[in-house]
């Protein structure tokens, strides 16, 4: 770490985005130790240089069975791709966006992406045309890396219309062995094999090094701007909040979430070379499958929405004594409350609770330091963050009340990527972050998750709490899984709509039916649904949240 590193005013590291995140801010975090003041591609570094032998990535594929990398081939690949990039204009500041499956050469070429100093954007690879071209336009991406075709999508025929309207991508990479038909602009990533290594100084860890494009449960995705010191921050902390070993020991991570998202990148790839853990991925998510990997694999630890941990609680793996897992994190969406104690005795392992987003990563997360009583909440803050709960006038709210959360901390994104007027939107005085979230915080300090600002429902003037209704009807004993959304009424405003998926063979529930369970259960009457629906699954995003606009929309 050079003086100028340290001092380097943001705004000439940002190239001119805006951020309300100052200097002063920044050199505070640095002096407190939050910011580390290293680069991402760092920490790979260090583990090939730990464990060169270690299994540092497995990937387990639709087509092609199982491969493998050690950490010192996982390095020597990373600093292949980062010379692959610059070959191709690729440098400080430039955006590649990568639309690949969860394949053993996505870690590595985020890891090179990273080297040049350049900014990593992902795709999910089921995402279509609109959200693709959103991305691409946005980050200003000039190298694009897809897969010729994966499942129903043809990414080679996607990428030449995307090519076709956004003048700034230059270059698409095909990861595939087949070079038939390839036209100006494309190439393999096998044809790049010869291209001559270079060297690159370390980048400025306060530099922009990632835009985590949110999963649009909401609407459109924005980019939030992430730099190695936040990304690194939040990593460590969520290390230390549970315990390094708590994970196992080494780390043996199940990446299932995909990588083109921020659940995959940080949690799946970051993380996992943080603790020199071997990364398990899975380019589909496939209940029967991923138990049968998470065997072979000895899988001792997992990050993702709940409905990951739903689909393994419906698999073998539960009651199974030898079932390998030590450690669930589950975040992303609302933790149906009793579903941690359940799957825990289910599977053996500790299930973690979190709270986090793309804005800030994780900043909340039970810890097995604290009673059990934790797991029914989103868990404590981290160390060097803090959160508030406010009500309409800006003012905190008493312990145990419901009102927006709001954050702050060393995680936190530098703000949205040419997007100024979402960036000035997001901040109140003080660098305090609204995250659109609703929440309460109890006698310890334990915060727990209320729902979406926008899933509030206002019936006759009273507010309900739809995570305490969902996770009731998430009990029930038919239920699969269950959303609850307001639905537009002339006389009340709104009226609770419970949208359930039942299990197979199941009677559906009615209105009657719900109501009788859901009093014996103890829920107030002003809180019950008065509108059921029955849907095959719920809409959701590729890393396991319900879009509820769509379901709002469909009603």
């Amino acid at each position: 770490m050079t003086m100028a590193q340290t001092h380097t005013p943001l705004a000439e590291l940002l190239d001119g985005q805006r951020t309300p995140v100052t200097d002063t801010d920044a050199q505070a975090w640095r002096a407190a130790g939050w910011w580390e003041e290293r680069s991402i591609r760092s920490l790979l570094t260090d583990a090939a240089l730990t464990h060169p032998d270690r299994a540092a990535l497995v990937g387990h594929r639709t087509y092609g069975g199982r491969v493998s990398r050690t950490y010192a081939e996982f390095d020597a690949n990373a600093h292949h791709a980062a010379s692959v990039f610059a070959s191709l204009g690729v440098g400080q500041g430039d955006a590649v966006v990568l639309m690949l499956p969860n394949w053993v050469e996505y870690a590595e070429m985020v890891f090179g992406i990273n080297e040049i100093g350049g900014i990593y954007a992902g795709i999910p690879v089921t995402y279509g045309e609109r959200q693709a071209a959103a991305i691409l336009r946005r980050s200003k991406a000039k190298v694009m890396v897809v897969p010729r075709r994966w499942r129903s999508t043809e990414h080679l025929e996607l990428s030449r219309k995307l090519r076709a309207e956004i003048p700034t991508l230059e270059h698409v990479i095909v990861l595939d062995d087949d070079d038939s038909g390839l036209r100006e602009g494309e190439s393999l990533w096998s044809s790049h094999a010869g291209v001559p290594m270079q060297t690159f100084p370390d980048p400025n860890p306060s530099r922009l090094c990632y835009l985590g494009f949110t999963s649009g449960t909401t609407g459109e995705p924005k980019g939030a701007m992430h730099s190695h010191n936040t990304l690194i921050y939040a990593a460590r902390q969520q290390a230390e909040h549970v315990g390094p070993k708590v994970y196992g020991d080494p780390m043996v991570h199940l990446v299932a979430s995909p990588a083109g998202h921020h659940t995959g990148f940080v949690w799946g790839i970051v993380f996992t070379v943080l603790l020199a853990g071997t990364a398990v991925h899975v380019d589909r998510w496939d209940p029967t499958w991923g138990a049968q990997v998470i065997r072979q694999e000895g899988v001792t630890t997992f990050f993702g929405a709940p409905t990951f941990l739903q689909d393994m609680m419906r698999t073998d793996l539960a009651g199974d004594p030898d079932c390998p897992l030590k450690c669930l994190v589950i975040a992303g969406s609302p933790v149906p409350r009793n579903l941690p104690a359940q799957a825990q005795e289910a599977l053996g392992a500790y299930i973690c609770p979190a709270w986090g987003m793309t804005e800030c990563s994780i900043l909340i997360s039970c810890t097995p330091d604290e009673p059990a009583a934790m797991q029914r909440t989103d868990g404590s803050v981290f160390a060097g963050s803090q959160v508030r709960v406010a009500g309409p006038d800006g003012e905190d709210v008493p312990t145990g009340e419901v009102g927006d959360l709001l954050m702050r901390g060393p995680g936190i994104v530098y703000g949205y990527f040419d997007r100024p007027d979402a960036t000035d939107d997001s901040y109140l005085p003080g660098l305090w972050f609204k995250t659109g979230d609703r929440a309460s915080l109890d006698e310890h300090g334990w915060v727990s998750l209320r729902g979406r600002s926008k899933d509030i429902i206002i019936r006759g003037g009273e507010n309900i709490p739809v995570t305490d209704v969902e996770s009731l009807v998430f009990d029930h004993p038919d239920v699969v899984n269950a959303a609850v959304v307001g639905i537009p009424d002339e006389r009340l405003g709104e009226r609770i709509c419970a949208v359930l998926v039942i299990k197979d063979g199941r009677p559906q529930p009615t209105v009657e039916t719900l109501t009788e369970y859901l009093l014996a259960q103890g829920l107030s009457k002003h809180y019950l649904p008065e509108r059921v629906i029955s849907l095959p699954e719920l809409p959701m995003t590729p890393s396991g949240k319900i879009q509820k606009f769509k379901l709002r929309e469909m009603l």
